[in-house]
């Protein structure tokens, strides 16, 4: 028996292995996206992402030009024009005064000038030229039409110079104040120094007198030349301070010659004559050890003063 040829194992549909199901997806218009390729590489659809390079520009329509801007004359020119309009009848006049809101031909187009050498009593007048007369006559307007605000610069101007005016009254007023104290710190300090002076010298008179220093040590009864009149208290700053200002003059208004004053106090504290005039008075060693410190100190200032 002849065998068909077509049987069941070689049948179309039992030749044919079965695959799996895909989703169908749409392929890109340009190129197929490759499964591997990153996706910042992929090439983007236009439908997906549009760019706003897309949209058509609208076209730039510039205005048109005003022809009247040409027309339009200079304001100098314009002004020029008005004022010498309403200056030749009074209908202009009063046309541009309802312009510009205050009359502009109002304003004397003359000036004062130096009187005429050849005639003093009477007084020159000047007339300005027309571009002069316009500048004029637009100043004048613009102070008339904004007077507050001279009247405002005028009154900060004033203000301003009463302040300078107090400010300068004020410094002068603290400069005579501090020269006041000056002069009463320097008399008072003239009145001090006299009052030392005048112990210093009545020290020596009883030193040399032997009077009323019974009850005194040695070093208390000597006038030491500085302003406390205590040894404790004796340098070389303090002896040269104490003969600049103790030293007082014989008459007033004349100076001290400070040469002068140590040369004489140079032989006072010698300690030869010191001891020659109040070798008497119990003076023993440490107190003629001070004497000679003191003139050593005197000494030096008076070559010191010598020398220069």
């Amino acid at each position: 028996m002849t065998s068909s040829p077509l049987t069941h194992n070689s049948s179309p549909s039992a030749s044919r292995k079965p695959q799996p199901f895909r989703f169908k997806r749409k392929r890109h218009v340009q190129s197929e996206i490759a499964a591997d390729e990153p996706y910042s590489k992929r090439p983007r659809s236009s439908t997906s992402f549009p760019s706003r390079l897309s949209h058509r520009r609208r076209p730039h329509r510039s205005r048109p030009f005003d022809q009247n801007l040409l027309d339009q004359p200079d304001p100098q020119v314009a002004f020029r024009e008005s004022l010498f309009d309403a200056l030749a009848d009074d209908e202009g006049a009063a046309y541009w005064e309802s312009v510009y809101g205050q009359p502009i031909h109002t304003y004397s187009p003359y000036t004062s000038s130096p009187a005429d050498p050849n005639d003093p009593e009477q007084t020159k007048l000047q007339r300005m030229t027309d571009d002069e007369y316009i500048s004029y006559v637009r100043g004048c307007m613009w102070q008339k039409s904004h007077g507050y605000i001279i009247e405002e610069r005028q009154k900060r101007e004033e203000e301003k110079e009463q302040r300078r005016k107090l400010e300068k009254q004020g410094r002068n007023w603290e400069r005579r104040v501090e020269e006041a104290l000056e002069k009463s710190e320097e008399r008072r300090r003239t009145e001090k120094w006299k009052e030392v002076w005048k112990r210093y010298l009545a020290g020596w008179g009883l030193l040399l007198q032997g009077e009323g220093w019974q009850n005194l040590e040695i070093e208390e009864r000597i006038p030491w030349p500085v302003e406390t009149g205590r040894y404790s208290d004796i340098g070389l700053k303090q002896v040269d301070w104490f003969f600049r200002h103790a030293p007082q003059p014989k008459e007033p208004g004349e100076e001290v010659d400070l040469n002068t004053v140590l040369k004489v106090e140079r032989v006072r504290w010698h300690p030869d004559k010191f001891l020659q005039r109040a070798g008497g008075q119990g003076l023993n060693r440490d107190a003629m050890k001070k004497i000679t410190a003191v003139f050593q100190l005197i000494d030096r200032l008076w070559c010191e003063k010598r020398n220069q």
